[in-house]
């Protein structure tokens, strides 16, 4: 298992383009995004979050649900991908 490189919360800002403060601590709030640093899935996360605030208004409370049945989603789509890859090497 490889581990996932870290990046500084403040660099995925910057390449968001997004260099406003009160929506981190905003999110931060919600208990979203508390460390300096994220794995890319996370970084991947911040992006949806701030989306999400910034276009179309989300409030933090909000995104920390849709972050949460985001989550679950891939998760199931992960499943149902593996289930399908088995189905069909035991086919073969």
């Amino acid at each position: 298992m490889t581990e996932d490189r870290r990046i500084r919360i403040r660099e995925v800002l910057v390449h968001l383009g997004i260099d406003e403060e009160p929506i981190l601590d905003r999110l931060r709030g919600e208990g979203l995004f508390e460390r300096d640093e994220l794995t890319s899935a996370e970084a991947d996360e911040l992006r949806v979050a701030t989306l999400l605030m910034r276009e179309m208004g989300v409030n933090p409370e909000g995104v920390q649900v849709a972050l949460h049945l985001r989550r679950r989603l891939l998760a199931l789509e992960a499943r149902a991908t593996a289930i399908v890859t088995h189905l069909q090497e035991s086919r073969d």
